[in-house]
């Protein structure tokens, strides 16, 4: 269990400015996780919520790389906003558990929240999203693991919209880069 989860933590940490093809794999190893820590019926919900959700993200996002597509110095910058991203997730993790003793399984499930929200952090919006959808997957890795009914339902809804406007958004914001004041 311990094992599944420092990798479900790494992979997190991994997916930290990555596109939408790194979440079914986020997803599946989270219900992984939920399969081995959790139990009950919100355990349950979980297991069953995490590839699904994760797979439609998939699906919605996948079309959508253009952060790949921009100028080289765009990209590296991307690279070193990830880089930086990374770290600063780590030292969370750290500091999270220096300040408290939660337990190893909310710990990790704390790490996986911070680290999606330091992808989050990202100047792309793609990789903003995609880090947003994992904070959201560890939200319900820890719904399961604390056997929270309104955690489970609250973060699959909210998964559900937001995903839902990622794929309203997207496109537009993709259109927006491209027709932008500086590409004449």
């Amino acid at each position: 269990m311990t094992v599944l989860l420092g990798l479900t933590l790494l992979i997190a940490l991994a997916a930290i400015g990555r596109d939408g093809r790194i979440l079914p794999f986020h997803g599946t190893c989270a219900a992984a996780c939920v399969s081995g820590i959790g139990h009950g019926a919100p355990a349950l919900a979980a297991l069953v919520l995490l590839p699904v959700l994760n797979g439609a993200g998939w699906t919605v996002l996948r079309a959508h790389v253009a952060w790949r597509s921009g100028d080289l110095r765009e990209r590296r910058s991307t690279q070193q906003a990830s880089g930086v991203a990374v770290c600063a997730a780590i030292a969370l993790v750290l500091l999270t558990a220096l300040a408290a003793t939660p337990g190893l399984p909310v710990l990790i499930c704390i790490g996986i929240v911070l680290s999606g929200l330091c992808a989050a952090a990202l100047p792309v919006p793609l990789l903003q999203l995609v880090g947003l959808l994992c904070t959201l997957n560890g939200l319900l890795l820890l719904g399961g693991h604390i056997q929270s009914w309104p955690l489970v339902l609250g973060t699959a809804l909210v998964w559900a919209g937001l995903l839902a406007l990622g794929a309203w958004l997207m496109p537009r914001l993709a259109w927006l880069k491209t027709e932008g004041p500086g590409n004449d």
